[in-house]
């Protein structure tokens, strides 16, 4: 174990500040996971989360002094940090990674292009798998769609688990205004799933049992 990792945040920076890499390398240690968590779920890259924790831990090396503890914990103010840088790299590029509608219905297609009754079974199961991953890829990127403060709102509760009082610190808004955001993106989610297995039942008529 390191020597440094009984410091608390504030005296790591102290270090920092002075040039201590044995330091900093104990700051990076300790909360890259979580951060690299929270930029993969708004991102849904591991090389974008990947580039832009380390672009951001780079910064607070060259730039110690961003950080005002006499106005917030380390972590809620780098969250804010992680989600700004964020937030930047979807301007520049979204990648979407998700299973497009044709190619799901052609996969399903050709799971049972042979006889129908000698597999209907096994097809049934196919088709319950393959509509949960097709599920999983489209909920990624609805939370994607949502205006930003309601994914950001929803990442950091719902995923990243943060008390909703540390969130609303992160995000500069209060708890009821966090819980109204948190309201709509669920409302927001709820309405696409809704839409969507309207449109599995009319278009696949195998997923009509899956989603009864």
């Amino acid at each position: 174990m390191s020597a440094y990792a009984k410091f608390d945040d504030q005296r790591l920076f102290e270090l920092i500040q002075a040039g201590n890499h044995d330091a900093f390398a104990q700051l990076v240690t300790r909360y890259t996971d979580q951060f690299f968590a929270l930029a993969y779920r708004t991102l849904g890259s591991v090389e974008d989360a990947r580039d832009v924790v380390q672009q951001a831990f780079v910064n607070l090396w060259t730039r110690p002094h961003m950080w005002r503890p006499d106005k917030a914990k380390f972590t809620t103010w780098f969250y804010r940090v992680i989600l700004n840088a964020c937030h930047d790299q979807l301007r520049r590029s979204r990648k979407t990674t998700m299973v497009e509608p044709a190619e799901f219905d052609q996969a399903m297609g050709d799971a049972f292009v042979e006889s129908q009754s000698a597999i209907q079974d096994v097809a049934e199961l196919v088709a319950e798998r393959q509509h949960l991953d097709w599920q999983q890829h489209a909920l990624r990127r609805w939370i994607a769609e949502l205006p930003s403060a309601q994914r950001d709102a929803l990442t950091l509760v719902g995923q990243s688990e943060l008390p909703q009082r540390e969130a609303a610190e992160i995000l500069g808004v209060s708890v009821k205004a966090l819980e109204s955001l948190l309201i709509r993106a669920k409302r927001n989610l709820a309405q696409q799933l809704a839409a969507e297995q309207s449109r599995q039942r009319r278009d696949n008529p195998l997923l009509r049992k899956t989603l009864s």
